[in-house]
Order: C-alpha cells, then sequence, then structure tokens
C-alpha cells in the first residue's frame, strides 16, 4: 500500500446558539457549507484520502442550554445535512469525519455527541458515540444495556471501519484522558485514531499540558497513528473569538508529531500515513504493546474498583454537568472507602474538589 496524505481541518465556526438567542439554523448551514468547501481544497490541493473535522464543526458550542434545546437542534444520520456532507466526501472521493449532535428515534428524549465518517461513496459507515464527559448528553454506558441490545453488543462502542487507506477509529474530545477508549479501539483493529476534539486555553489543553501529553502517549502505547483536530476561531459567539488553543496535529505511530497548526486560526494541515511501516512495527516481536498485553490480568481490578455506574441514567437522562458531578461525587466517596482512593489531610468531603468543567 502507498503512503498517502491525511488532511485535519481547524474550521472556524459560527454557534447555533447565541446567548438565550433562539436556534440559529443560518449558522449550522454557514457551517455546513464551509466544511463542505473544506473537503474540496484537501482533495484539490493535497490529494488526501481522509479528511477529519473537530467536534462542534456544525453546531458550534454554547454552554447553558437545556437538553430540550441541543435535541431540537440535533440531527439525523439519515438526515439533509449528513447527506450533503456526503455530497462533498463524493466528489472528492475521500473518507470525511466529525462530530454531530445526533438523536436517535429508539432514544426519544435524548440527544448524543457522535463522531462519523462517511465514506467516498457518501455513505455514513461508521458511527462512534462519545463515551465520557460530563454534560446532558446520553452517553453510551449511561444506558449500556439498552444500548448494546439496539446497536449489536459491546463491540458497537468501539467501532472501526476498514478501509483501502488503513483501519479508522474515532474518538471525541475529553475520550483521550481514557487509554481503555484507544485501547479497545486499537485491539478491535485501528491503526488510525481521529480525535475529534474542541479544546480551549486552559493548562490541561496547552501544548505542555496533559491532553497534548496524552496524545501522543496513546499514539505510541498502540503502534498507531493519530490526527487530532481542534475548532478554530469563534464567529458571531459570545466570548472572545480566539477561545480555542489550535494546535491541530498529526503524531505517528512511535508518538511523534508530524505536523501541527501553529497558531489558534483557520487553517487546514496535512500529513502522510504510511501504514505499511505501521503494519511491519505492529509484526515486529519486540515491545509490541497489543501482543504483549494480558487483559485477562487487569479486568479483576477493573471490575472490582466501582468507579462510574453502567446504567446510570437508564430510565431518566441525566439533565447535565451538577447531576454528574453528584454521581461523580458518590463514586470518589466509595472509592475512598475502598481504599482505593486516600483523602487529602487538607479535605473535608471525599469529592469535594473540582476540576475545569471539560467537555
Amino acid at each position: 500500500m502507498q503512503a498517502w496524505n491525511i488532511t485535519v481541518v481547524q474550521p472556524t465556526v459560527k454557534p447555533v446558539f447565541k446567548g438565550d438567542g433562539p436556534l440559529r439554523l443560518d449558522a449550522l448551514r454557514e457551517n455546513l457549507e464551509r466544511a463542505c468547501a473544506h473537503v474540496g481544497t484537501a482533495s484539490r490541493y493535497f490529494r488526501s484520502k481522509v479528511v477529519v473535522f473537530p467536534e462542534f464543526f456544525l453546531h458550534g458550542f454554547q454552554p447553558g442550554r437545556t437538553n430540550q434545546e441541543w435535541i431540537d437542534a440535533s440531527l439525523r444520520l439519515d438526515g439533509p445535512e449528513v447527506r450533503e456532507l456526503g455530497k462533498a466526501a463524493r466528489a472528492a472521493q475521500c473518507y470525511v469525519a466529525g462530530m454531530i449532535y445526533e438523536v436517535v428515534d429508539a432514544f426519544p428524549g435524548r440527544f448524543w455527541n457522535t463522531a462519523i465518517i462517511v465514506d467516498p461513496e457518501g455513505r455514513v459507515a461508521l458511527t462512534y458515540r462519545k463515551l465520557y464527559a460530563m454534560t446532558g448528553k446520553t452517553r453510551p454506558g449511561d444506558v449500556y444495556d439498552d444500548y448494546v441490545r439496539h446497536f449489536g453488543g459491546p463491540s458497537s462502542l468501539f467501532p472501526v471501519l476498514r478501509t483501502p487507506y488503513g483501519n479508522l477509529g474515532c474518538l471525541v474530545c475529553y475520550d483521550i484522558n481514557f487509554p481503555e477508549v484507544s485501547r479497545c479501539l486499537a485491539l478491535n483493529g485501528a491503526e488510525v485514531l481521529l480525535h475529534i476534539s474542541s479544546e480551549g486555553r486552559s493548562g490541561y489543553h496547552l501544548p505542555d499540558g496533559g491532553w497534548e501529553l496524552a496524545r501522543r502517549v496513546r499514539a505510541y502505547e498502540n503502534m498507531a497513528y493519530l490526527a487530532m483536530s481542534n475548532t478554530g476561531p469563534t464567529l458571531d459567539g459570545d466570548g472572545p473569538a480566539d477561545l480555542s488553543h489550535g494546535h491541530s496535529q498529526v503524531i505517528d505511530f512511535n508518538g511523534k508529531v508530524l505536523n501541527m497548526a501553529e497558531s489558534a486560526g483557520e487553517t487546514l494541515i496535512t500529513a502522510e500515513i504510511d501504514i505499511e511501516a505501521l503494519r511491519r512495527r505492529r509484526s515486529r516481536a519486540s515491545l509490541n504493546f497489543l501482543a504483549e498485553l494480558s487483559p485477562r490480568i487487569h479486568a479483576p481490578i477493573y471490575a472490582a474498583a466501582e468507579a462510574w455506574p453502567v446504567n446510570r441514567w437508564l430510565e431518566t437522562p441525566g439533565t447535565g454537568v451538577a447531576e454528574n458531578r453528584q454521581v461523580e461525587a458518590e463514586v470518589i466517596a466509595r472509592m475512598t472507602a475502598n481504599g482505593v482512593l486516600t483523602s487529602p489531610a487538607d479535605s473535608e468531603k471525599p469529592g469535594a474538589g473540582r476540576l475545569p468543567q471539560q467537555e
């Protein structure tokens, strides 16, 4: 297989909500038109076979809106917006990945943060629904029993798309902080991890922060390429235009950054993906972390940890950060009581400390 190009798009995005105003469908259309134009550019000038967009590239992000408002703004996989993106993918003869807010008829009263890959025929070929983070969206683990029953077993949480250019898997934003997500994708065959993200300017996000380090480690420990797309400037939103730190990037299977956006502005970056080199690396009987892994020795510890409960929002959807943080405080208290965690000397209450909210 010949090496091929991947393009990561860091686009300007106009939020579909502004302040307490109504849904702005015109913003959604503008974002979609801009994205389709970027697909054409990536194909025409870089001959890219895969184009990756960030989280919220169609919707933008506006905190403080209700679940119902996001449900009203959500799309369907067979809806006109995704079909339009499919036309762009078909015209460019490439795979296009990004994230949408999605509604599913089988799960009324809920919305999902869903990564999609559209194939060169214009069809949705992969859907991955975000597993982690604390907002009001439903995550597969929140309704685990119903989810696997409807979508077809545990592997449906970690789908991998096999293409002529290699095997693609998606993870979204906060998922990068959980090594289990990337590892499960790799164990399902993923060779290129598409990190569809939206990251601000906190210390956790910046180039020397934890998220940046996590990306390189996820690539290295899974012997996989990783392409991360971050949002660019915000157009006609409530706050500053430069809320994102930018720095979209492509990382190779040794954890080396191949290309990185040097600013938070709207840009496209491209890097070469050599799948044959990756496959030679994975076939080597030395430092082969996937082959040397012994899952059964870890599984009992995971099962006994009594961390975040599955099916927590099976009966009624969670409404947002506050409810999830209460569950988190209960989990921290339980893990402290079980000796997994130890309270600091100056702690008044397990779970009382708060890190900045991360989507």
